[in-house]
């Protein structure tokens, strides 16, 4: 399990490169553990520092490769003679914590929808978190009558509470996680906030087009 699921508010991490993946022009490096969210399910990947003989490098993405385990896309020159280098990772840790923020939101943001409707709904046509704010987007036909000011008071309350966030893996398959608030369980692979409170205001803003409605929610 990566160090990003033990320890999702973890900074810094020394490991080893334990091997490179070359796909086509670009060279993944593989470390024997990670700090680096590899992107997914909306939540963009980390960002952070290499450090490697002193030197400073680029974390530029963090992706999984095909057994689901995270790689990493660096400025580091001529990667592929580093296995087994000694490295220190440091995380961008104001980027991740707002991806934190923004991806518990989404899901806050769903159940309540949920809660004014009456019963569960289909997940989002389309859930993203940008670097400053995040939405899902929905069939215009089964959100319309949502009243989205008083979702927007109701998130707020909530984020003035010490409600606990967890997230934790399949008893039977370590590669499904989910998330859970409350009584609410969410499959998610994600890494979120520990409690409600560290969110603080949010704002929300619909907006309808073409048969959707995109609900944004801004961290205020």
């Amino acid at each position: 399990m990566p160090k990003y699921y033990e320890d999702n508010y973890c900074r810094e991490l020394d490991t080893v490169i334990s091997g490179v993946i070359r796909e086509g022009d670009a060279c993944y490096l593989r470390f024997e553990d990670t700090i680096f969210y590899a992107q997914g399910g909306g939540q963009k990947s980390d960002r952070g520092t290499i450090i490697l003989d002193g030197r400073e490098y680029r974390m530029l993405k963090c992706v999984k490769d095909e057994n689901g385990d995270p790689v990493h896309l660096s400025d580091i020159p001529d990667p592929e003679a580093l296995t087994g280098r000694p490295v220190h990772l440091v995380l961008d840790w104001d980027f991740r914590y707002r991806q934190m923020k923004l991806h518990t939101c989404l899901h806050i943001m769903h159940l309540l929808i949920e809660k004014q409707i009456g019963h569960g709904i289909e997940n989002p046509l389309v859930a993203d978190i940008e670097e400053s704010f995040a939405y899902n987007k929905y069939p215009n036909s089964v959100v319309s009558s949502v009243d989205m000011p008083a979702v927007e008071r109701e998130m707020n309350e909530l984020f003035q509470t010490d409600t606990e966030v967890l997230t934790y893996a399949d008893e039977n398959d370590a590669r499904y996680r989910y998330w859970k608030c409350g009584e609410s369980v969410i499959p998610c692979g994600g890494i979120h906030v520990h409690r409600l409170s560290e969110i603080g205001r949010i704002r929300l803003t619909p907006h309808a087009k073409k048969g959707k409605m995109t609900v944004r929610v801004e961290l205020a």
